[in-house]
């Protein structure tokens, strides 16, 4: 359906489909994130670029911790900078009250029908035995598209693997040090229901892409 991209940043090529399918965040790129983010690029000005790839690299970091512990790996807790020393003390905390035992940890997923791929963060079986994916952010907000993109995970994997997740959850931590808390944890709501707007956005997707396509040919 897709020839290979220029950009494999945006895409994953998956062999059992012999296609290469959007990444869930390239996907997600056609919903604007609002006007908050619209109004707080207009404010950095050029220093936007700067601002989000720095986010992205914070974020990255975090990912990698996490990636750790999710894999029974101990990691060198007093090499860690300050705010990664209090992110991962947040989720220790966290972890011990609610998650029994990790089931998986950064797997890259694909809808066969649908047509997407993507990696989730985390699976875990809770203390109260319900299956959960959980999504990992350092956002200054949960926005609405973060919820999107959890409920395409689950539903991806769920048709992989014939498993029924039960809920989900983001995590998100606070780059803000002066916080007496930096973990905010919000639990996806209306899985069902928020997946059919997803498929919309999916749909949306396909249609602006096969409008490029169609624009790259008559440019040529």
């Amino acid at each position: 359906m897709l020839n290979e991209p220029k950009d494999k940043n945006n895409y994953y090529y998956i062999l059992e489909l012999k296609e290469w399918l959007p990444r869930v965040t390239q996907v997600l790129k056609v919903i604007a994130k609002g006007e908050a983010f619209d109004n707080w690029l207009k404010t950095k000005g050029s220093e936007a670029t700067t601002l989000l790839t720095t986010a992205g690299d914070i974020g990255a970091s975090l990912h990698n911790r996490l990636e750790e512990i999710g894999k029974g790996i101990v990691i060198n807790r007093e090499a860690l900078q300050p705010l990664e020393k209090r992110w991962v003390l947040e989720f220790d905390q966290w972890k011990e009250l609610n998650v029994e035992k990790f089931l998986e940890t950064e797997r890259t997923v694909f809808h066969p029908l649908h047509l997407y791929a993507g990696t989730l963060d985390s699976l875990v079986l809770l203390k109260d035995k319900r299956v959960a994916l959980l999504d990992y952010k350092t956002s200054k907000y949960i926005y609405d598209t973060h919820e999107l993109q959890v409920v395409a995970y689950v539903k991806a994997y769920e048709a992989l693997y014939n498993i029924k997740i039960d809920t989900a959850f983001i995590l998100n931590f606070s780059k803000d040090e002066t916080k007496k808390t930096l973990l905010k944890v919000k639990e996806v709501n209306d899985i069902d229901g928020q997946y059919e707007a997803w498929l919309h956005a999916l749909a949306l997707w396909y249609w602006k892409f096969s409008k490029y396509q169609e624009f790259k040919k008559e440019d040529v």
